[in-house]
């Protein structure tokens, strides 16, 4: 017995040790005093709306009829954040241009482009998906899947560790609800591979050769594992400061998977803006969404101070992300930051800012 009580305390020590060093404290916050690299007023204005602590560094672009404008604070102008469930507006982008080309149809059924044979979700639509009405739940796996997630999310590892095949697999044995709006990680998962196998490709080449390559964008990417990033990928952190693992992975890359620049980022806004950016129908709202939220191919619209806001955020591990337009006015802004702090009245407030400016 002494010698069992003798193990399970060191166990514990063990596991307290893991524990302790992976709740470690982290990097500092941005501050007034930060370095700004780029456009000087603008990474101020932002640093002016973003709390004293937890922010550890923000990359932002504006979008004006003056033109563009980008900064980082805390790290370099041409640092990659991830951008998250912006990822989701990107793959309505596809879904739109898809549907224009005449390569799916808005009735398009899932099981006509992936092997989910009888099941329930082999009857879902495109267009469902593209306006989180499928039924399906925000994520799949039960609580296998839960648990896993819950730990590595402790240890600051991606919990979204899935393959294309296993997220089907997921959505293949997924019960079915209510065609009514549910925010759907995997729905937009799924969706992302199902347009990839239309067009004959993976969800990551789809992006680039839809998305990135036409628009000029460099540094928008999907990377499919942390070693594919590249060095001027910027470390997302959580907001006590703490290292967090990227989420770089194929499976849930339609759903937050894109990391890019401030002026990628920019000129994306630019494009949707000024309606050559390819998909633009997607930012239309279609269909409500609850709460005063209409919904188009994955992008929210609103009634905000008086204007008319077309938006999407997102967040991973180790960032958060806000995208937003006033398209009657031509403004957009784009914020991220190295933080799990909320950015979403942050960039609401920036694009009124921007707009005065």
């Amino acid at each position: 017995m002494k010698r069992q009580m003798t193990i399970a305390a060191a166990v514990m020590a063990v596991v307290g040790f893991a524990v302790g060093f992976w709740l470690r404290p982290g990097a500092g916050a941005v501050t007034p005093d930060s370095p700004v690299s780029g456009d000087e007023e603008l990474g101020q204005m932002a640093v002016g709306h973003v709390p004293s602590v937890g922010v550890h560094a923000l990359s932002i672009a504006a979008v004006t009829p003056e033109g563009q404008r980008t900064a980082t604070v805390g790290a370099p102008l041409d640092g990659t954040f991830e951008i998250g469930s912006i990822t989701k507006g990107v793959t309505g982008l596809l879904y739109a241009d898809m549907v224009e080309r005449g390569e799916v149809r808005p009735e398009t059924r899932l099981g006509d482009l992936l092997d989910l044979g009888d099941a329930d979700a082999a009857d879902i639509t495109l267009e469902e998906l593209s306006q989180q009405r499928s039924g399906l739940p925000r994520l799949g796996g039960g609580l296998g899947f839960f648990a896993r997630t819950a730990l590595d999310t402790l240890l600051a590892r991606n919990p979204y560790a899935e393959t294309p095949d296993e997220v089907v697999d997921q959505v293949r044995a997924a019960k079915v609800g209510d065609k009514e709006p549910v925010y759907s990680n995997l729905g937009y998962a799924v969706l992302g591979h199902a347009l990839a196998s239309a067009a004959g490709t993976t969800y990551p080449e789809l992006v680039a050769e839809r998305i990135a390559e036409p628009l000029g964008l460099s540094s928008f990417t999907v990377p499919l594992s942390p070693d594919q990033l590249a060095d001027d990928a910027v470390q997302g952190r959580d907001r006590a400061g703490r290292a967090q693992q990227a989420w770089a992975d194929e499976g849930f890359a339609p759903a937050g998977g894109i990391r890019a620049s401030a002026a990628d980022m920019a000129t994306l806004a630019q494009g949707l803006l000024d309606q050559t950016a390819p998909g633009v129908a997607a930012l239309d709202p279609q269909a409500d969404f609850g709460d005063g939220l209409q919904i188009g191919a994955a992008w929210f619209t609103e009634k905000v101070g008086g204007r008319t806001v077309t938006w999407h955020n997102g967040g991973t591990g180790g960032f958060r992300s806000w995208f937003g337009m006033d398209r009657e006015h031509g403004v957009a802004v784009y914020l991220a930051g190295a933080t799990t702090v909320d950015l979403d009245e942050i960039g609401f407030a920036l694009l009124r800012d921007v707009a005065r400016s």
